[in-house]
């Protein structure tokens, strides 16, 4: 089962080699989520949180730090605090560590002095080398220099930065946080990489959305955009495009008729794959892997903060639905429902429910909430279009199976009630793979 998979990953990441341990560190870019939560991730095995603390800006002998700790830590209370600190402005230039360590001194009172520094930058530069490691030498904790993992690569020494460790921002959704894009082979090839230099390091996967235009504060889920009627889907070269068909409230701001909204979405089926390749083979150099970013609760877009602790659990990465059916005389209702904070991805044609019939005993369809609808035979394993009165295979299609959602409304009316129907469903994953299950339809009376 896909959740066996899950929890085996999860499993392998307790050690890579001797009794050194990988850890899951969770970066807290929209503020301090509830004690709640706080306390479902540490019993999730999430180790620290890595909290966005302000921002430095490098000049010619000068660094100026502007502070910005979120004023109630209350929830994070006996948790292990690391500080992000962004690096902007001339990042040929070194600044001024000393003046920025005095700065950072006096933050430690609120978010202590337990965890590392993380330095964040979206570029190399050889001021911001020189800047992380004379702050290595001057404050009182580990001191780390995040990066896209290709700027690591190109840039970073060879053997390492005196008291720097580096993390790698590789895999998820790059492009959420303006990072370069990267590929898969990429990230994988570049973490080979870095591992064969023989250094510690860290990999951090950014697991946002990128929405354009992004939903108002109410928050809204991709299910507003893929119900019959509302929009029409394109596939994007780097996500989806849904043109809207009429005025949408889209998480409380109004979206008109013809107006595109684009989504690159990243979920737990994806999350799952690229954790796997961070922590598959056992890398020698690895200390642990980030989540860069918590997830927004639901409704939300992509990977929830409900389906990111459930598969830290060991749940998903995956859908799992169930069909479920009613008869009222001769008409079988049908629908597919999803318990599972898990999605699909978005695709025409690879999320589907449908029932095996005998040609000739169906005399009326209905599509109900479902996107689309196709009459067929299987000839191969493959799907071949017919007409109704010759189809031994009525396949209903959804765009998108939403987490904790339901699609109903079909109904199939038959000649007489069949003998033993049969239903099937299919689930296209945000990773490429394709899921299908069975269902027997019970012949019982309402």
């Amino acid at each position: 089962m896909v959740s066996a998979t899950a929890a085996l990953l999860l499993a392998a990441a307790a050690a890579t080699g001797g009794e050194r341990q990988v850890t899951h560190r969770v970066w807290l870019l929209a503020g301090v989520p509830d004690a709640d939560t706080v306390t479902a991730l540490r019993g999730a095995n999430v180790r620290g949180f890595c909290l966005p603390s302000g921002k430095v800006t490098l000049g010619d002998g000068v660094s100026h730090f502007e502070a910005d700790v979120p004023s109630d830590l209350g929830a994070l209370s006996g948790a292990t605090i690391h500080v992000v600190v962004w690096v902007e402005g001339e990042l040929r230039r070194s600044g001024d560590a000393a003046r920025f360590a005095v700065q950072l001194a006096a933050i430690e009172g609120k978010v202590g002095t337990s965890g590392s520094l993380i330095l964040a930058s979206r570029r190399w530069g050889e001021g911001l080398a020189t800047f992380a490691t004379q702050v290595a030498g001057k404050v009182r904790r580990q001191v780390e220099l995040a990066l896209p993992l290709g700027e690591l690569v190109a840039h970073f020494p060879k053997r390492g930065l005196k008291g720097v460790q580096p993390v790698a921002l590789c895999f998820g959704n790059p492009e959420a946080l303006a990072l370069p894009s990267s590929t898969t082979r990429d990230d994988r090839e570049g973490l080979d990489a870095l591992d064969a230099r023989g250094i510690s390091y860290r990999a951090g996967i950014v697991v946002l959305p990128r929405v354009t235009p992004p939903p108002g504060p109410a928050g809204a889920a991709l299910g507003l955009l893929t119900r019959p009627g509302v929009s029409a889907y394109q596939p994007g070269s780097g996500g989806d495009v849904f043109v809207l068909q009429r005025s949408l409230d889209w998480g409380g701001t109004l979206v008109s008729p013809g107006q595109r909204i684009e989504v690159t979405a990243y979920d737990t089926a994806r999350y799952h794959r690229d954790l796997g390749w961070v922590l598959r083979p056992a890398r020698a150099g690895l200390e642990g892997w980030d989540t860069v970013g918590l997830p927004a609760p639901e409704p939300t877009i992509g990977l929830s903060r409900e389906a990111l602790i459930d598969y830290l659990r060991g749940g998903g990465p995956a859908p799992a639905p169930v069909v479920e059916t009613t008869w009222s005389g001769n008409t079988l209702g049908l629908a597919l429902a999803n318990p599972t904070p898990h999605a699909s991805a978005v695709s025409s044609t690879g999320n589907w429910v449908e029932l095996q019939v005998v040609p000739g005993q169906v005399a009326d369809v209905r599509m109900g909430d479902f996107n689309g609808l196709e009459f067929g035979r299987l000839e191969g394993g493959t799907l071949r279009s017919t007409v109704l009165r010759e189809a031994s295979v009525l396949r209903f299609y959804l765009t998108f199976v939403a987490p904790r959602g339901k699609t109903g409304g079909a109904a199939v009316t038959f000649v007489a009630r069949p003998s033993q129907p049969r239903a099937r469903w299919g689930v296209r994953l945000g990773d490429g793979r394709d899921v299908a299950g069975e269902a027997i339809v019970e012949l019982r009376p309402l």
